[in-house]
């Protein structure tokens, strides 16, 4: 790559062109071809690399390892990571601008794309976080393979039948291919197709990333703002370390209702599709319920006055949409962020679609889960001791999100009927089981009837599930963007 030669219009065919674009708000980057209409023939590559991204990363790198390494060299320094997370994201762009999809199955494949959206790798040294292998350097083994298919044509040869020579080639050697449509949905059945996950098992990846949110947790305060920084900007620092967990979750909440399918051509041998093995199923729902653990979901109290900060200035939207609802003015509400931790497994767990495969699935094999046995066990964690009136207060706020959520899932249509009347029976079950409870605990009383109440009174709960404003808001997730199909 160079500098565009000085008067080069970026316009011109004859330049592939890569452009850096100032953004003041979230964007994706793209990388797209410029094709001959009548042949499909890529005339033209054009990459757009959005700046913003690297602000995005910062708030990731310096809130696990400290604003003070910014700068000073070495792997823990969060400039050079956002440099490596540029330097990969130029690839992934310039592969599409040559025609390469998406394949979000590279991370489970030790990095084999950087057409994946790759998770910074974070380790632990000496119970620290540690970035010294956050991204990989150079192409992987499908882009290779993915290259030599597109362009690798020898002179004599017939184009298709190398084609399908080095794809099948490529079938042997296990190489994995998932594309958008079986990857960007949390509800998808795919269980190798993730967005920012990490990991060949993406249950011992989600096991091994708690581990390290709890580190990066307790670590975590004023040393992520660099000098002279706003102490307000601890806030939006915080998010992505407390939810660092969010894509793993959705990566392991995969194998729930999962299907393993492959693209295949007729009579390639391949094609047909394969269940999760129901104790994989199994595994995966164990893991994912320590998600909803009141000690993982309790900020530290020493946190709680440094996340209260004043703002001063301007409103700024940025700002606004990057941090979690506050108990009023800039007032930290710890309770908010154990909902939002929590609300984010819930959606995957309870995604509709997904409690209409467990049903089925379970009534083809009972070693599956089925969305009775995966509605008792939340019920059974609203409903669990805590260590604690302060834990407790963080079980009683999940177990709200648990029991609105079950409800929510029975009344949705893509649920399938068999899901719903189980999840509806659960509900009901738990409320008659609240009639003859003895209670040590006022407060542990007064929810427990409260929330019984409210799901025996059909209209008021339906009121309830409409309420939007009293469901926590989760801040955008992705490093960059939205939910969309660029980038």
């Amino acid at each position: 790559m160079e500098i565009l030669p000085e008067g080069a219009d970026p316009l011109d065919l004859n330049y592939n062109v890569v452009n850096w674009v100032n953004r003041a708000t979230r964007g994706w980057s793209y990388g797209y071809a410029v094709t001959d209409p009548r042949t499909g023939e890529i005339l033209k590559g054009s990459v757009l690399l959005g700046s913003l991204r690297v602000r995005q990363d910062m708030l990731i790198y310096e809130g696990l390892v400290g604003a003070a390494a910014t700068g000073k060299g070495g792997p823990n320094d969060p400039r050079a990571v956002a440099l490596a997370r540029i330097r990969q994201l130029a690839a992934h762009e310039v592969g599409h601008a040559l025609g390469l999809l998406h394949n979000f199955a590279g991370s489970t494949q030790d990095r084999a794309s950087v057409m994946d959206y790759p998770a910074p790798r974070i380790g632990l040294v000496n119970g620290a976080p540690d970035l010294s292998d956050a991204y990989g350097v150079g192409l992987g083994a499908w882009d290779m393979y993915a290259i030599d298919w597109l362009y690798g044509d020898r002179p004599g040869s017939d184009p298709d039948a190398a084609a399908r020579d080095k794809a099948a080639a490529a079938q042997r050697r296990g190489l994995r291919f998932v594309a958008d449509e079986n990857a960007r949905v949390a509800s998808a059945s795919q269980p190798w197709g993730s967005l920012w996950d990490d990991g060949a098992d993406p249950v011992a990846e989600l096991s091994r990333m708690m581990t390290v949110r709890e580190a990066a947790v307790a670590r975590f305060g004023p040393e992520a703002l660099a000098a002279d920084e706003p102490a307000s900007n601890l806030r939006r620092k915080f998010v992505p370390i407390w939810l660092l967990h969010r894509y793993q979750v959705e990566a392991a909440a995969k194998l729930l209702g999962g299907i393993e399918s492959e693209y295949a051509m007729a009579g390639d041998g391949h094609g047909a599709a394969r269940q999760v093995a129901g104790s994989a199923q199994g595994d995966a729902l164990r893991v994912l319920l320590t998600t909803l653990d009141p000690a993982a979901l309790d900020v530290p109290e020493r946190l709680i006055p440094f996340l209260s900060a004043g703002w001063s200035g301007d409103s700024d939207r940025q700002f606004d949409i990057e941090v979690m609802r506050t108990a009023g003015s800039t007032a930290f509400d710890p309770l908010t962020a154990a909902q939002v931790s929590a609300q984010i497994t819930l959606d995957a767990l309870l995604a509709p679609e997904r409690l209409a495969r467990l049903a089925d699935q379970h009534r083809r094999d009972p070693a599956v889960p089925g969305p009775g046995m995966l509605a008792e066990r939340l019920l059974g964690l609203a409903s669990a001791p805590a260590d604690g009136p302060r834990l407790a207060a963080v079980r009683r706020t999940v177990g709200t999100r648990i029991v609105l959520s079950l409800a929510r899932a029975a009344r949705a249509p893509a649920s399938g009927s068999a899901a719903v009347s189980q999840v509806d029976q659960a509900l009901t079950d738990w409320v008659a089981a609240q009639a003859g409870r003895r209670f040590a605990d006022a407060d542990d009383r007064a929810w427990t009837l409260s929330t019984a109440r409210l799901l025996q009174d059909r209209e008021a709960l339906a009121e309830a599930l409409k309420d939007e404003a009293a469901a926590p808001r989760i801040p955008p997730g992705m490093p960059i963007g939205s939910d969309g199909d660029a980038g």
